[in-house]
């Protein structure tokens, strides 16, 4: 008798154990698929309005540095050329003089040089840190309003393939630059 109910148990074990395969896949085809999505930041930023208006700023920057930068180097070029057309007439300590005016002016140019460089790109840091954080908001408030579970930064976020549907770097691009509110 005991056998028995261990093949009625069993029997009822396999029953309900087919009834879960087959009744199972049904109710997980109910749930919607997950919307996945991948914006390609660096695209929007560089065609948006804003993140053009940035980048010319910090080209207007750079070209007015740069004027600085080209005085510096004309007027070392002019001692130099001085001290080569003089250098026959002039005393060894007045050449050694000029030499290390040179010279100071040249250390004083690279200092001047890099110095430009680094600010030039703290600034576009700055500019592009201001860029991202006001693009995440957008992108997080797109995707809760669109029903997206997921939405990856195409190029950081390792996507490799991503089909035209999951690419919103359009919608994107067109809804940062209509917001209201713009700066």
């Amino acid at each position: 008798m005991m056998g028995s109910h261990r093949v009625r148990r069993s029997r009822w074990s396999s029953c309900a154990a087919m009834a879960v395969i087959l009744v199972a896949p049904a109710s997980w085809a109910a749930e919607p698929a997950a919307k996945v999505g991948f914006v390609d930041i660096e695209a929007v930023i560089s065609q948006s309005k804003e993140g053009q208006a940035a980048k010319s700023k910090l080209t207007a920057e750079a070209a007015e540095k740069q004027k600085e930068i080209s005085a510096k180097e004309a007027e070392i070029k002019q001692m130099d050329a001085e001290l080569q057309k003089q250098a026959a007439v002039l005393s060894d300590a007045a050449k050694k003089d000029r030499e290390e005016a040179i010279l100071r002016k040249v250390r004083d140019l690279r200092r001047l040089g890099d110095d430009f460089n680094r600010d030039l790109a703290k600034r576009e840091q700055e500019l592009l840190t201001d860029l991202y954080r006001e693009l995440a908001g957008l992108i997080r408030d797109y995707g809760k309003q669109k029903g997206y579970v997921l939405i990856v930064e195409k190029r950081g976020g390792g996507v490799i393939y991503g089909s035209d549907g999951a690419d919103l770097t359009k919608e994107i691009l067109e809804r940062y630059n209509t917001r209201p509110g713009r700066k």
